[in-house]
């Protein structure tokens, strides 16, 4: 779906363990990061702020999408099982067709319970989470757990984020949300994160059903920064920008922003192409 038919349909709508050396990638490419665990977690960055994770025979998608006309990467799954969470109801964070493509009879769609009654699930088997409670998205065997925790959405809309463990590692996905003040309340109660992935452009957005004041809805590259020092992360991955379009304007040169502010505040940054691998050997 166009950006622009999104913001429509939703402005409406009721590790030296851990150190990589990062700069940024021209092709796609794997960045492997050190590891004593015999099963690691792979993370490949999908399009806008989706990610992958893959663990054993578990694949979990984070907010994936899939859009032809705009290149994105298309969805794909090798594990046994494939299992989906995502963090908010908007269509650039929900695309039940994308997923439609990867899932099978098994596959579950774990989503918070505020946010459920907001999104077409049919043909899709959900589960429904409540605030801070885990679930074992590996089925029975606990070696990847999903935990919700809170976020703010840009336009007053129920969002989460989500904490997720497995094979002794701990990363935070934060969809589009704001700046809020739960950041070392989620750091003390499930930091430190190896890697926290962080929205930075900064959206503003201008169209008949929506008067830009402003005032962003979503962080920017600072903010970013910020939060990911208060989550105590190892490494930031920024998500959820790059595609300014009619009516949907970003903060100038997020990415470059980011890389300043990052370097300025001591942070590592990992940045990460669509289609890129993260994993731990």
């Amino acid at each position: 779906m166009k950006r622009r038919a999104f913001i429509r349909k939703n402005a409406t709508a009721v590790p030296m363990a851990f150190v990589p050396s990062i700069i940024r990638s021209q092709q796609p490419e794997n960045h492997t990061l050190s590891s004593k665990n015999s099963s690691s977690m792979k993370i490949q960055r999908l399009a806008w702020a989706g990610i992958k994770v893959e663990l054993d025979a578990t694949t979990l998608f984070v907010d994936a999408i899939f859009d032809k006309e705009t290149n994105d990467i298309e969805l794909t799954c090798e594990t046994k099982y494939r299992h989906a969470i995502i963090t908010h109801h908007h269509t650039d964070h929900y695309d039940p067709s994308a997923l439609k493509t990867v899932f099978d009879k098994n596959s579950r769609l774990y989503c918070h319970e505020d946010v459920l009654p907001w999104i077409d699930t049919r043909d899709i088997r959900t589960q429904s989470v409540k605030l801070h409670q885990p679930s074992d998205i590996s089925i029975w065997t606990g070696d990847l757990i999903a935990t919700p925790v809170p976020a703010v959405d840009g336009f007053g809309h129920p969002q989460v984020s989500w904490v997720i463990t497995g094979g002794g590692k701990r990363i935070i996905h934060c969809g589009d949300t704001l700046w809020h003040g739960h950041w070392r309340d989620i750091a003390n109660a499930y930091g430190p994160f190896d890697i926290a992935f962080l929205p930075i452009n900064a959206a503003r957005i201008k169209l008949e059903e929506v008067v830009d004041t402003g005032i962003p809805a979503v962080m920017n590259p600072e903010q970013a920064v910020v939060a990911s020092k208060l989550l105590k992360a190892k490494v930031v991955c920024p998500i959820h920008y790059g595609r300014p379009s009619e009516g949907y304007f970003e903060t100038p040169d997020p990415e470059g922003n980011f890389l300043r502010f990052a370097k300025e505040g001591n942070v590592k940054p990992l940045i990460l192409e669509q289609g890129e691998y993260v994993k731990w050997e």
